[in-house]
């Protein structure tokens, strides 16, 4: 199975995940929704970011288990919005005098092509047939097109709501916008929603580095996405497991089970010192995990390189490797990390290694050179 990139409230939910190496910030985000002012009626959100899978599909899946639209969606009309913990779902709720409209605002983005757009939405709605709720696509985020729309009914009306579109989104990214339109006393209750895109990655699975206004080459993947799968050569990718924030791997039951991660760096000019932070977690004691890494200049001779966990058998922190010698970088414009995650115990019960960031930090030899003669 390939693997599938999955948002809150797919198969990887944080309340499903039995691992105590995972930080899953799952309460803060139900204190945050219950923390909001009664004065602030609008939130900005932030972009989401696309990923995909060796099949070349993006799923993003909310089922409101958590109130992630807080973070994720532009919200107008948060007054009448309720988060129900033990639906779980996301009501909409017209408050008088006067009718409502309640919009979530959900903005997707990559550095390459999505195309082939599918948006769904399912709960119910209930008032009258002038109260509604739709589902619209946008390339711009201003001008919303192919709206779907349910009616209300008084007892309550079920939908499902679908719209695509394979030609107007072939382009770095898409707006999904939810709109309720509601007089007082009716309400929608939101249970399921879907974006589904095909993706088109970089020609070539590589990370190109550029330089700050500092002069400095970073470079952060905090696992939003799933994107590695795009900037990186993986062998077994279909053993790793995305949720928001981490790649997992679990063990498989009757046999060891493995996965290497090399992904190449470009940079613009001959390299002077590097460093890689790896922030991740691995279990050896109870669930069977190695977790590997190494730099070279080459993609096969390693320089610098380190396995964990140590003698306690538990490891979680921050792993670091680093070249900062003219001798060993020897100018390089290129160098690899090497990511080896292994379980030989096969217990799928919980992920045995977790890997959460990734933060690359190089300087050319010219910055270094200049910082060198500077009084």
């Amino acid at each position: 199975m390939p693997l599938v990139a999955l948002a809150p409230g797919g198969p990887l939910a944080p309340e499903k995940s039995a691992s105590p190496l995972v930080a899953l910030a799952t309460s803060p985000f139900a204190a945050a929704w219950r923390s909001q002012p009664t004065a602030v009626d609008r939130t900005k959100g932030r972009p989401v970011e696309i990923g995909g899978d060796r099949v070349r599909r993006f799923i993003y899946c909310d089922t409101f288990r958590e109130p992630w639209c807080l973070e994720d969606a532009a919200v107008e009309g948060l007054n009448g919005l309720r988060w129900d913990p033990q639906a779980p779902a996301l009501l909409l709720e017209g408050h008088g005098p006067g009718r409502q409209r309640l919009r979530l605002t959900y903005r997707f983005t990559a550095p390459y092509d999505a195309k082939e757009l599918v948006a769904s939405l399912e709960g119910e709605i209930a008032g009258s047939p002038r109260d509604r709720v739709s589902l619209a696509l946008s390339l711009d985020g201003r001008d919303f097109i192919l709206p779907a729309r349910a009616c209300g009914r008084p007892a309550g009306n079920p939908f499902h709501l679908t719209t695509t579109s394979s030609y107007y989104f072939d382009g770095l990214g898409f707006w999904i916008r939810v709109e309720a339109d509601l007089q007082p006393g009716s309400r929608v209750v939101l249970r399921r929603f879907v974006a589904n895109c095909r993706v088109k990655p970089p020609g070539r699975p590589e990370v190109t580095l550029t330089p700050d206004v500092e002069g400095r080459l970073l470079y952060t993947d905090a696992f939003a996405s799933s994107r590695i799968l795009h900037l990186a050569e993986v062998e077994n990718p279909s053993a790793l497991e995305w949720q928001r924030g981490a790649l997992l791997l679990r063990g498989r039951e009757g046999a060891p089970t493995q996965v290497v991660i090399r992904q190449r760096f470009l940079a613009p000019d001959p390299l002077r010192s590097l460093l890689v932070r790896v922030h991740h977690a691995v279990n050896r004691r109870e669930l069977g995990g190695t977790s590997s890494f190494a730099l070279s200049l080459d993609g096969r001779t390693p320089l610098a390189s380190c396995t964990t966990p140590g003698d306690e058998g538990v490891f979680r922190g921050v792993t670091e490797l680093r070249l900062d010698s003219p001798a060993a970088l020897r100018e390089a414009r290129q160098f690899y990390l090497h990511i080896t995650l292994s379980n030989d115990k096969g217990s799928a019960a919980a992920p045995s290694n977790v890997l959460s960031a990734i933060e690359v930090e190089a300087r050319p030899a010219e910055r270094e050179a200049r910082a060198a003669m500077a009084p």
